[in-house]
């Protein structure tokens, strides 16, 4: 591996519309690319290969938590500091930026909310919301499927899990949007300040009147002695808000755009619902709601197949392009709603593994079959090289994805 490329190349817009070419090719020619970031001027390492994702998700020697490991020279590459009362640093103190054992001790509180039981009792509220939605769009010929469907019901779900009031929920679309996607600094101050609020609020509220929802849970069980201080609070529940609905939009969104690409599967699919479950897991594996993982570094020097990353070197193992090795997948590029096994990594691998996953599988098994039986001539309405991708290289998924129903 000799080639250094500019991170441009991955930011391209055309890559993010059609990254798997770029990483079909990135396989081929260096798995293991080195590259500059093209803001910070920080090298990172990307990879494309499924056994080298797994390896970098798996060692422990990558992880989120640098400033423990790097001395404070290698550290300031990276930025200063945070200070205690940093406004973004209090959204950020949640699972996937920390490392055992506050790791360890954050999962185990929030698991409790989203163990198979308790995800499988929310069937029956999910398809009332998905089949509401579903009425909301009878009578019209054209919707964003984005706006119209696949937002609303994964927000509306974390939502009421979260006790959020129904006239509450277009705040948190704007505000996490903002903080995901908005570059403008004071328009992200301005979202935490008034997401921080809000939730300090509602804290307040149900540390006096206790509910049944998770909020109130994982109050209690601050206050039972797990040690969930305020800051790690409002960092989990900024980020149940993001990976509970952002990543189920993206799959619902994703799923759809490829099974009107491929009418084959899309009928196949139809005529037997029963499909439902390979075909999520195929369509996770095809074009996944999250193309990287968040950032890691190397905490000392790690090889990988035989390329050195070196101590404080950042690490970007690409989810999407794992998922079309042919070392591991036969057959890669090929839509198959029936592929069985699918070991896909969409939701990441180890201890970061999705903690929503089971909940994001629901979701998207009840809307793609709810929306195929209702909508089975479902059609793109504008040209599909006019869709416009997120520019970033967490989130995997589109702007808006216009249909004709």
């Amino acid at each position: 591996m000799t080639d250094v490329i500019t991170g441009e190349m991955i930011w391209q817009k055309s890559v993010r519309a059609n990254p798997q070419a770029f990483y079909e090719e990135m396989r081929q020619t260096s798995p293991i690319f080195k590259g500059i970031g093209p803001m910070t001027g920080n090298t990172f390492w990307f990879f494309t290969h499924y056994d080298d994702v797994v390896s970098v998700l798996k060692d422990q020697r990558f992880g989120k938590e640098f400033r423990k490991h790097l001395t404070p020279e290698e550290a300031a590459a990276f930025g200063p500091e945070p200070a205690p009362d940093d406004m973004f640093a209090v959204i950020n103190r949640h699972l996937l930026n920390v490392d055992p054992p506050d790791h360890t001790r954050l999962r185990a509180l929030v698991h409790k909310a989203f163990t198979p039981r308790m995800v499988e009792n929310l069937r029956p509220r999910i398809t009332e919301i998905a089949d509401d939605l579903l009425n909301d769009m009878e009578g019209k010929s054209e919707v964003d499927l984005l706006d119209s469907f696949a937002f609303p019901l994964p927000i509306t779900v974390i939502a009421e899990m979260l006790g959020i009031a129904p006239e509450d929920r277009i705040k948190f679309r704007e505000w996490t949007r903002v903080l995901l996607f908005d570059p403008d600094m004071d328009n992200n101050m301005a979202s935490i300040m008034e997401f921080t609020s809000y939730m300090n609020a509602k804290i307040d509220e149900y540390q006096q009147t206790p509910a049944d929802n998770i909020l109130s849970a994982l109050i209690q069980a601050e206050e039972g002695g797990d040690s969930l201080d305020r800051m790690e609070l409002l960092s989990m529940i900024f980020l149940l808000l993001v990976a509970g609905h952002e990543t189920t939009v993206n799959l619902i969104g994703n799923g759809t755009l490829a099974l009107m690409q491929h009418r084959d599967q899309l009928e196949k699919l139809h005529n037997d619902p029963a499909l439902i479950k390979t075909a999520v897991e195929e369509l996770l594996r095809w074009n996944g709601p999250v193309e990287t993982p968040t950032t890691r570094w190397a905490f000392e020097d790690v090889e990988i197949s035989g390329v050195t990353i070196p101590k404080g070197d950042m690490v970007l193992p690409s989810l999407l392009a794992a998922n079309r090795d042919p070392a591991m997948f036969e057959n890669p590029n090929t839509l198959d709603i029936t592929r069985d096994p699918n070991r896909h990594i969409a939701f990441g691998h180890g201890i970061h593994y999705c903690v929503g996953a089971p909940l994001a599988r629901l979701e998207g098994t009840i809307a793609i079959n709810a929306l195929l039986a209702r909508f089975p001539n479902i059609d793109l309405a504008v040209p599909e090289e006019s869709l416009e991708w997120a520019e970033n290289l967490l989130l995997h998924g589109m702007r808006a994805l216009p249909v004709r129903l």
